[in-house]
């Protein structure tokens, strides 16, 4: 059976058995679009598939309640973490769900007014707030600096009387650039305006124990710090009020109703456990980081502010080049052009057209993002492979 194979933002009409017959697999440099589960975390929730199988709504007999203690330890080590109590602590099945109810949950049955986000957001924001500008929400949409990231002074010359929230993100999953989300909140808590922020590129990669101001609500991710995929989660920093968007039996106190994935949970409680780990990594990614960028021969648009992005993610663009030649010429490589849930459009990043690149500029770019588990002959390789293959050199 013929599957199409992707890379980068061609397809490839080859067998997967062919190749897993014929060639290697490339050298991953995707992290932000996914993490590999850490063994620790798949060892945590392997026994909730089997063993200790039950479900929490069943509060009769014993499975059902070591399902619910399982689910009620997961959320007092997340939120002991977030230094919030463990009811301010939302289960959902990722940033994209937890994104959704966090706005949308907060608007709903709210008289009409202004709204604040940025054109650079994941469109798991963008979309939300697009369709709420058709339910009658005026919308700003701020555009970044040159640099590639969003000022506080644009967001406070954007706040109306009639603001009602404002959602940025934290880290940009396509630059890495960051957001002065302190300074952000400061600023909506003085205003009495709810902030909203997408963490989902941010933990692992930042110390948030270490920051005195955090958004009121925050959305994250599992799989992107070495847990499945399926799972994430809400903080509700300031008990905001939220409704629910959907109605069913009453879990997560019927904000998030359905079923609780058990082995799901316990999987991400079980990612706050390596976060020290990730850390600590911080030094040696962010030198491997200045080695590619300094390592690269030809000229290339770095997309990723030099002193104003964690060091996971490297953006580049290449100019004078067909995006579809890009991409296949680095078949030893897995990289994307930008956002995994992008991947399959043919059309240039609404990210990279924000910072005011033209469409083919936009299209062949290159987003390297790394990991602890990236090696230093990882990088060698890496280095050398692009030089070779796009440079010539």
């Amino acid at each position: 059976m013929k599957v199409p194979i992707y890379s980068g933002l061609f397809f490839y009409p080859l067998s997967l058995l062919s190749i897993r017959i014929t060639l290697k697999k490339p050298i991953y440099f995707d992290y932000a679009a996914t993490t590999p589960v850490h063994a620790d975390v798949l060892k945590a929730m392997l026994p909730y598939f089997s063993e200790e199988f039950g479900n929490a709504g069943s509060s009769q007999h014993y499975f059902g309640w070591a399902a619910e203690e399982a689910i009620q330890t997961s959320r007092k080590k997340i939120s002991s973490y977030f230094g919030v109590q463990a009811r301010q602590v939302v289960f959902t099945s990722g940033a994209t769900e937890s994104n959704n109810l966090c706005i949308q949950g907060y608007l709903k049955d709210r008289p009409k007014g202004h709204l604040i986000t940025s054109s650079i957001e994941h469109k798991a924001v963008l979309q939300v707030f697009q369709e709420l500008a058709h339910q009658g929400w005026s919308v700003t949409y701020l555009q970044p600096n040159p640099s590639g990231c969003i000022e506080v002074s644009e967001v406070e010359q954007a706040i109306r009387p009639d603001t009602a929230l404002i959602s940025l993100m934290m880290v940009n999953n396509e630059t890495g650039n960051l957001t002065d989300f302190q300074s952000i909140s400061q600023l909506c808590k003085q205003s009495n305006i709810i902030f909203h922020s997408d963490a989902t590129q941010a933990i692992g990669k930042l110390d948030l124990t270490q920051y005195a101001h955090l958004p009121d609500l925050l959305s994250f991710s599992g799989h992107k710090i070495y847990g499945p995929k399926g799972i994430g989660g809400i903080i509700l920093y300031s008990n905001v009020a939220l409704k629910p968007l959907s109605f069913g039996g009453g879990q997560e106190r019927g904000l998030r109703p359905g079923t609780l994935p058990v082995q799901q949970i316990v999987a991400l409680a079980a990612c706050f456990d390596i976060l020290p780990l990730l850390i600590e990594s911080l030094e040696q990614i962010s030198a491997y980081k200045s080695r590619i960028v300094k390592g690269l021969h030809s000229e290339f648009v770095l997309n990723s502010a030099e002193n104003q992005s964690v060091p996971h993610i490297l953006s580049i663009s290449i100019p004078n080049m067909d995006w579809e030649d890009l991409y296949r010429k680095i078949p030893a490589i897995a990289v994307s052009n930008g956002s995994a849930c992008n991947a399959k459009s043919q059309l240039p990043s609404h990210v990279m057209k924000a910072v005011g690149h033209s469409d083919t500029l936009a299209l062949s770019t290159l987003r390297i993002s790394l990991s602890y588990l990236t090696q230093e002959s990882d990088v060698d390789f890496l280095i050398d492979y692009l030089n070779k293959q796009l440079f010539d050199r």
